[in-house]
Formats: C-alpha cells, sequence, structure tokens
C-alpha cells in the first residue's frame, strides 16, 4: 500500500497534531485523541489540496491540448491497440462498450482500452475507478455514469483485471 503523501502528512501535523503518518507500531504512537473540529479543518484541508490539484490536472491537460503531439495517448497508462502485452504483468481492459448509455444491448458490445502495467486498480463504493502504473507515479481516474464506466466518449459495463499472457495484445 502507498504512503500518504507531503500533502496529507502536512495536514495531519498541523490540524490533528499528529507528527507523523507512518505506522509505529505502538498504541500510543499509532492512535490520537482528536477533536471534532480538528478532523472538521483537516478534511476541509484535504478537500481543499485536492480541488488544487484537479486545477493543476485541468490546467496541463488543457496544455497538451494546446500542443497537440501526433499520436499522443490521452494517459500514460493507455496501451495502444494491437501492442503486445508484457507477459506476467497486471493490466485492466474495459468490455461491453457502447457509444450511447441509453443503447439497448442486443449483443455484447464492443471491447474498449486496455490500461497498463498497472500496479494497482481501487474501486470505491462503485463510483470512483483508479488505475495506478506500474512503473511511475502516473495515475488513472475513470468516471462513472449510471451504472457505467465512461471512458474517453463511450460507455462500458464490464472491467477486466488480468495477468498478461506470453502472446496477449491490447
Amino acid at each position: 500500500m502507498k504512503r500518504p503523501g507531503p500533502i496529507l502528512d502536512g495536514i495531519a501535523r498541523e490540524h490533528l497534531l499528529i507528527p507523523t503518518l507512518e505506522i509505529q507500531r505502538s498504541d500510543s504512537l499509532d492512535f490520537h485523541d482528536v477533536a471534532v473540529w480538528q478532523v472538521e479543518a483537516a478534511l476541509k484541508a484535504a478537500f481543499d489540496a485536492g480541488v488544487r490539484s484537479a486545477d493543476e490536472n485541468v490546467k496541463l491537460q488543457g496544455a497538451r491540448q494546446e500542443q497537440p503531439v501526433p499520436h499522443a495517448l490521452p494517459t500514460p497508462l493507455l496501451v495502444t491497440k494491437g501492442t503486445p502485452l508484457v507477459p506476467g504483468k497486471m493490466y485492466l481492459r474495459l468490455y461491453h462498450g457502447r457509444t450511447d448509455p441509453a443503447q439497448e444491448m442486443e449483443d455484447w458490445g464492443f471491447v474498449g482500452p486496455t490500461f497498463g502495467p498497472v500496479s494497482c486498480y481501487v474501486h470505491t463504493y462503485c463510483c470512483t475507478f483508479r488505475i495506478y502504473a506500474d512503473c511511475d507515479t502516473a495515475e488513472v481516474w475513470l468516471d462513472k455514469h449510471d451504472d457505467m464506466i465512461h471512458c474517453d466518449g463511450c460507455f462500458y459495463g464490464d472491467i477486466e483485471v488480468f495477468i498478461a499472457e506470453t502472446g496477449d495484445r491490447a
């Protein structure tokens, strides 16, 4: 499991008076009494940090769109269709695709994008879907639309997480 970043460490120190979020393996160091107003201040600070981070990501994406790169991938984790996958590495693929969320499905739809190699996939309360890169800090958040995942203008009903075998392709 990844350690909390310096932003969360700072929020814990400033608002909760907790010197570190490292697990100390000692009740007196790992458990803290905090007031509800401290928790509220810490949650607000974390929320504000998330908003600032999202704003920075939007600005970065806008800057990328202003200077298009030929054949640029929309995410560092997206594997170009037909590319051989690395055997033994974990990947994520979307299935049962459609272009309209209201479309009645008479068959299985189309196969969606493949992401990877992936170190971790986090699915929280059926509303957030996060994919983390195997070799760096890249991550992708997939959007939810009703009971489907919205990605690049299409809607998908299934996710498959798998370990690639020899000969597998995106």
